[in-house]
């Protein structure tokens, strides 16, 4: 099992790191509002939890022990059938066939979901009835008897295969989604990486629509909009044209996972970083003004901060420039 827990894992951290978050991805699923509520992390969890269940029986120490282990092993096999199909809908994939849980399903159906067995057909007559075979000391075998009106019939199945049929059935269905999902970061991957070939102007739009998230979850001063305002002014101020060569860095450093070896300093104190990029209450620009005063360039960005309180383009812009200042 530690190859399937190993395939659900890897599913989990891209579910985590694209299809929750990013708008490319969930284009490519059932994202529906149900979806969106993530219980597929209850369905992951469950998955996890479950799967120490399958597992060949202990030494069977009684009847009762006997009987559930059996159930315990058939009903976690099938509850793990269901759960494949919930993932299967989830990356829009067609759901598994009744041929690929069989005969693992048919077997639970008859012992566990339905040991009395009605035809519906036929003015609902009895079918058949299941009982345990409790003479049954044998670990490695699950078997039972089926009486019908017409034969009676002894089953036994060896729970090794029972195992392995349902190993059978996870990795091929856990290697379709990751299949779907490998192609959909490859073709993400390759439009992001477009982004390089187009005119600087352009590029917001387009990472806007490929990824809106990108580059905004990491700083404000990344939101499409602040980034057309800085095109639009960088010959005005440097705060502007500072903000843009951030903005490319932090692209290289996202896609192509170039280590930005840019160093900065902070014309303020770290603390004080903290509290204007919150917009404290108490620690007003007012306050920093105060303790700056003696520093030209500081009072300059924090009088420009005042001015557009309400402009979180300008404002940050400025408060940029003063805590990641480039070294020359």
């Amino acid at each position: 099992m530690k190859t399937i827990k190993s395939k659900l894992t890897k599913i989990n951290s891209h579910w985590n790191k694209y299809y929750f978050i990013k708008e490319f991805f969930q284009k490519n699923i059932n994202f529906t509002d149900e979806v969106k509520t993530n219980y597929y992390g209850d369905l992951n969890n469950y998955f996890h939890d479950t799967l120490v269940l399958v597992k060949p029986f202990e030494k069977i120490k009684s009847e009762k022990d006997y009987i559930s282990q059996i159930i315990v092993l058939l009903q976690v096999i099938y509850t793990q059938q269901d759960l494949i199909d919930e993932l299967l809908y989830i990356f829009k994939i067609q759901n598994s066939t009744k041929e690929d849980k069989n005969p693992n399903r048919d077997i639970r159906n008859e012992l566990v979901g339905h040991p009395i067995s009605r035809d519906k057909n036929d003015n609902n007559k009895l079918k058949s009835s299941i009982l345990f075979d409790i003479r049954n000391e044998d670990e490695n075998y699950i078997s039972y008897a089926k009486y019908s009106m017409r034969k009676s019939e002894l089953k036994k199945y060896s729970v090794q295969e029972i195992i392995e049929n349902h190993k059978i059935f996870l990795n091929k269905y856990l290697d379709k989604i990751l299949e779907k999902i490998e192609k959909e970061i490859k073709e993400y991957q390759k439009q992001i990486k477009k982004v390089f070939e187009i005119p600087l102007l352009n590029q917001f739009d387009y990472i806007d629509k490929i990824d809106k998230e990108l580059l905004s979850s990491i700083s404000y001063i990344f939101e499409k909009d602040s980034l057309k305002y800085y095109y639009q002014n960088m010959r005005k101020h440097r705060r502007y044209l500072y903000c843009l060569k951030q903005y490319k860095r932090a692209l290289k450093s996202v896609i192509k996972n170039e280590e930005d070896k840019t160093k900065y300093y902070s014309l303020i104190e770290i603390y004080d970083r903290e509290q204007l990029q919150k917009k404290d209450k108490v620690f007003t620009i007012d306050f920093y003004t105060k303790k700056y005063k003696d520093n030209e360039v500081v009072l300059k960005e924090l009088k420009n901060m005042e001015l557009n309180f309400y402009n979180d383009a300008e404002y940050y812009a400025s408060l940029n420039f003063l805590s990641e200042n480039e070294k020359n």
